[in-house]
């Protein structure tokens, strides 16, 4: 099981994690990422596209950790 969050602070808000990985990742009234409710601890496929996400984010604001 991995942790899955974003640094808001980092976040830019351009889109790229919600739009490849809408499962896990969606967008805020204000503009940036966040985690779904009940996406944060991920495993199995969830893990693999949290991941893509991470190495996607043009600003490393998006962190998996295990």
């Amino acid at each position: 099981m991995a942790n899955v969050e974003v640094d808001q602070d980092l976040c830019i808000g351009d889109e790229v994690c919600a739009a490849t990985q809408p499962d896990i990742f969606e967008m805020g009234d204000d503009g940036l990422a966040y985690v779904k409710d009940g996406m944060e601890a991920v495993e199995g496929a969830d893990l693999d596209m949290a991941r893509e996400a991470e190495v996607a984010c043009p600003v490393d604001a998006i962190t998996v950790s295990e």
